[in-house]
């Protein structure tokens, strides 16, 4: 009963754990409870044999009630059947729920390291847009310099030839038209980049949400096979306390048939005593009578006149 106890409360520890834990933490949970159930239901086993063991010394002890004891065993036996049709669809059910969990370990990692792989784009592509958006801006300060540095020599030196005033005006016009141009080409192309990126966003986001969705749905699903293994867990408990009423019910039926073998044996031994009793009493009357003849056969060849007087 006690060894009993303890692995009832080891496994109730494990369904706990099971109930609390996810991926990983949850399979080991599950082959601890594997492991326990297999432990439970070889004790029972043995439970079992010393039962069948017991009945066969009292059967050999008592052979004049053999058949009443076979009939107690008998019904003994299906409850001890009934239990372990009991546990062999706990351990279907573990098999199962063990089955999911691994597909369900496996699917979740795939998961992480697509929205980890999704991530790592998506950061990419954000320094790709900063590194393009801050060239143009690079290229703008340049030629900004370059005029400014025109227009101060332009300043600094009115006494010089219309010739250099002249490739002074055209170097301020040809920035200025090279500004106009690269503003152009990089406004296209911030344009082009700002699409490609969007575009981009919305396919990640459309993944992104579709793994979440798939990540509930995963979650339901694990929360559904929680609850039915808190169920099994409530079943299970539930046997166990059959069991252990179903173990008292036997140890008072052995309580009770030693009992009554003994007032049987005690019935019996009464009876060979006053059989022998009376056995005695008869040998003794026989004996005294066949004296009493002997003796009056005795008497009437010694003294036969008195006989026929009388």
């Amino acid at each position: 009963m006690e060894r009993e106890e303890s692995h009832r409360h080891r496994l109730a520890q494990i369904l706990n754990g099971v109930s609390e834990g996810r991926g990983e933490e949850m399979w080991t949970s599950i082959a601890n409870l594997k492991e326990n159930l297999n432990k439970i239901t070889l004790d029972m086993h043995g439970d079992d044999d010393e039962e069948l063991e017991i009945y066969g010394s009292e059967n050999r002890r008592h052979s004049t009630f053999s058949d009443r004891r076979n009939s107690h065993t008998f019904a003994h036996s299906k409850p001890i059947g009934r239990y372990r049709a009991e546990i062999k669809k706990l351990q279907e059910s573990e098999a199962e729920i063990k089955s999911l969990s691994v597909n369900y370990v496996a699917l979740l990692r795939e998961k992480e390291e697509q929205i980890f792989r999704v991530n790592q784009e998506n950061g990419s592509l954000k320094q790709n847009l900063n590194a393009i958006n801050a060239a143009p801006s690079a290229a703008r300060s340049e030629i900004s310099k370059v005029s400014n540095n025109g227009i101060n020599a332009l300043k600094g030196k009115g006494d010089q030839s219309a010739n250099r005033q002249h490739k002074s005006t055209s170097l301020m016009k040809n920035c200025y038209a090279g500004n106009q141009m690269s503003n152009g080409l990089s406004s296209k192309h911030d344009e082009e980049l700002a699409d490609l990126l969007e575009e981009k966003t919305r396919s990640l986001e459309a993944i992104q949400a579709s793994h979440e969705s798939q990540i509930k749905q995963f979650q339901m699903e694990l929360e559904k096979e929680h609850d039915k293994l808190v169920n099994e867990q409530i079943r299970l408990q539930e046997l166990s306390k059959i069991r252990n009423e179903s173990n008292e019910k036997t140890i008072e039926i052995s309580h009770l048939q030693k009992e009554l073998n003994r007032q049987e044996d005690e019935t019996s031994d009464d009876t060979m005593e006053n059989m022998k009793r009376l056995a005695a009493t008869l040998e003794k009357e026989n004996t005294q009578a066949a004296l009493e003849s002997s003796k009056k056969a005795s008497t009437d060849k010694i003294d036969p006149i008195p006989s026929k007087n009388l």
